[in-house]
């Protein structure tokens, strides 16, 4: 659905922002990435994201730190801009390693506590459910604008 949501976009749609304090799809995008990256890498499986482990900040032109998450609208205005193919690139690396330890993924995992010192409350499971969602609705956001500047299915 985000290949779909994002064929034939030009740079120029991908940074449309229908109002100062909102998103624009390529900050939506590279959020996605970067959300799944983290949770996954990070939170689940305690190793290096890919995003540092792939060199992506580099090959991307974007910043090392951060997902996006609790940025201000300057921050999301001035997200350099990079080309989506390479994004895509290594979101495609993301869902690469995603899919890999889901794979491997035993029940028992599923109900393991990776940090409970700062997350008690979020197995592997319940990180898993929110990835979803969180991944389902940005999706729907990139459809949104998408259709907001070209119309119904265009």
């Amino acid at each position: 659905d985000l290949h779909r949501a994002l064929g034939g976009l030009t740079p120029e749609e991908r940074r449309f922002q229908p109002a100062p304090d909102s998103h624009h799809i390529d900050f939506t995008v590279w959020h996605m990435a970067r959300v799944e990256d983290d949770w996954v890498q990070r939170f689940a499986r305690k190793t290096d994201s890919v995003w540092t482990s792939e060199g992506w900040p580099d090959r991307l032109g974007l910043p090392e730190k951060g997902s996006g998450y609790g940025y201000t609208k300057e921050q999301v205005a001035d997200l350099p801009p990079f080309d989506m193919d390479n994004l895509m690139s290594y979101y495609d690396s993301v869902r690469r390693e995603t899919l890999r330890y889901l794979d491997g993924l035993s029940d028992e995992g599923l109900d393991a506590y990776p940090h409970p010192e700062r997350r008690p409350d979020y197995n592997v499971g319940r990180m898993f459910s929110h990835v979803i969602v969180e991944e389902a609705q940005h999706v729907g956001q990139v459809a949104y604008l998408r259709g907001l500047q070209r119309g119904l299915d265009k």
